[in-house]
C-alpha cells in the first residue's frame, strides 16, 4: 500500500467527519507535516502520513518535537486502519 493510497482515505474521511484537510506544502520550512486536518467545534490536528511500517525522517521528527514543545499534537499515519483513530483523537482533544 502506498502512502498516496492512505493519504486520500485520511481526505475523504475528514470531509466525511465535515472537516477540511488541506496538504502543507512549504518550500522554505521542509519536514513539516503533510496534512493540516480541520474538523467542526474549533478541533486541528497535524498528521505525517507515512507507508505502511515506514518512519519520519530525521528533520521530520525535528518538526514535530517543534510543534509538541508548542502543545501541538503530530500524528503518525501508516494505515488506513488508523485513520479513524486518529480523526477521533483530534476530536477528543
Amino acid at each position: 500500500m502506498r502512502e498516496k493510497y492512505i493519504e486520500q482515505g485520511l481526505v475523504k474521511a475528514v470531509k466525511d467527519r465535515g472537516g477540511i484537510c488541506p496538504k502543507w506544502v512549504s518550500p522554505s520550512f521542509a519536514g513539516v507535516p503533510d496534512r493540516l486536518v480541520f474538523l467542526p467545534k474549533g478541533k486541528f490536528g497535524l498528521v505525517e502520513v507515512k507507508a505502511p511500517h515506514e518512519k519520519p525522517r530525521k528533520l521530520q521528527v525535528s518538526r514535530h518535537k517543534m510543534f509538541e514543545s508548542l502543545g501541538f499534537e503530530v500524528y503518525v499515519l501508516d494505515s488506513v486502519e488508523k485513520i479513524g483513530e486518529v480523526l477521533d483523537a483530534i476530536e477528543t482533544t
